[in-house]
């Protein structure tokens, strides 16, 4: 196999993608000048303290940068770049702007061009369609979380039809918790906003600053309440709310209520669209990341002369990935680091 170079593109162990030795990317890296976080998901934001310290600037857009100060992460307005989406920003001979990427609230693409005209389009997390496709480019950095040519949701464009319809139908019979990472939560309550499904929802008071974020930034939240208020226990004592969790309390489902129903949401269910385990558990494949499907479609209508897949991340799917890419399509692509 063809040795692997990039000398204007790397990643190191800790995941940040690093250009031209002058910007880090979703990583903390000795020695930039600015840092760029695409979106609020814990494994894109590594070492951001560390870098709110030691570099001149961080970038991102209004909504990520407001969202992470709800989260606790607060980037002081000395180094804060807020970046709409397409405006270009100059770092000592690079040129970098943020592009759409459908994923969580606020995420975005980070698009590059480095002084000696070199192109360079680092993803993020995304999926299709809602993401911006740049073609041509001459560095594609991709996420590849789901880069094993098993890891399908054929059904994935549908389960904004599909989820809204069965938490409906599901408040119809009792209270609905569902069990979801941050962002994705965001993401979901958006969905079923735009779905007209209008029950109350009840989360923790972190959650509750994020969503309030939301509504500052124009979107449509309804009826939250903080889940320790006493409008949440008026609410909750009608039977007709949805209440979030994150991922991992889904192990405390039956304490959270034994007569509700209780709705994890997965990427990592490939075998249909839900499935109950029970008549009041339920596994829902939702996920807001390319399948290995829209991973190579996205590819190919870039068209790019390298690819990297994200490694530090994706580890040995984005290797299975660059591996297909290279056999299945010549494309020059290699897994990194």
């Amino acid at each position: 196999m063809e040795r692997f170079q990039c000398k204007q593109v790397s990643i190191d162990p800790t995941g940040a993608i690093v250009v031209a030795d002058l910007l880090s990317v979703d990583g903390h890296h000795s020695g930039v000048i600015a840092r760029a976080t695409t979106h609020i998901h814990q494994d894109h934001i590594r070492g951001l303290k560390r870098s709110i310290r030691e570099t001149a600037m961080h970038i991102a857009s209004p909504l990520t940068h407001d969202l992470l100060s709800a989260y606790g992460h607060h980037v002081p307005y000395y180094r804060r770049v807020d970046a709409s989406y397409g405006t270009k920003i100059s770092i000592e001979g690079l040129y970098v702007k943020l592009l759409p990427a459908n994923h969580v609230p606020g995420a975005a693409e980070v698009y590059i061009e480095t002084n000696n005209g070199t192109s360079i389009l680092y993803t993020g997390d995304f999926k299709l369609p809602g993401t911006e496709i740049v073609e041509g480019v001459d560095v594609l950095v991709i996420d590849a979380t789901y880069g094993m040519p098993e890891w399908r949701r054929p059904w994935q464009q549908e389960m904004e039809y599909i989820l809204p319809d069965l938490i409906d139908e599901s408040l119809s019979k009792s209270p609905v918790h569902i069990y979801a990472y941050n962002g994705k939560i965001e993401e979901v309550v958006l969905l079923l906003r735009r779905m007209n499904v209008t029950a109350p929802i009840v989360v923790d008071k972190k959650r509750f600053k994020g969503l309030k974020t939301l509504e500052r930034h124009g979107y449509k939240i309804g009826d939250v309440f903080y889940s320790s208020s006493r409008e949440a226990l008026e609410v909750k004592k009608d039977k007709w709310y949805i209440e979030f969790h994150g991922f991992y309390e889904w192990r405390r489902r039956n304490i959270n209520g034994s007569k509700a129903i209780h709705m994890l949401l997965t990427g990592w269910e490939f075998r249909a669209p839900y499935t109950w385990l029970t008549s009041r558990e339920i596994v829902v494949s939702f996920s807001d990341h390319a399948d290995f499907t829209q991973l190579v479609d996205y590819v190919l209508e870039t068209k790019p002369k390298l690819v990297i897949t994200d490694a530090s991340r994706g580890g040995t799917a984005a290797r299975v990935f660059s591996e297909y890419l290279r056999q299945r399509y010549g494309i020059r692509a290699y897994a990194y680091p």
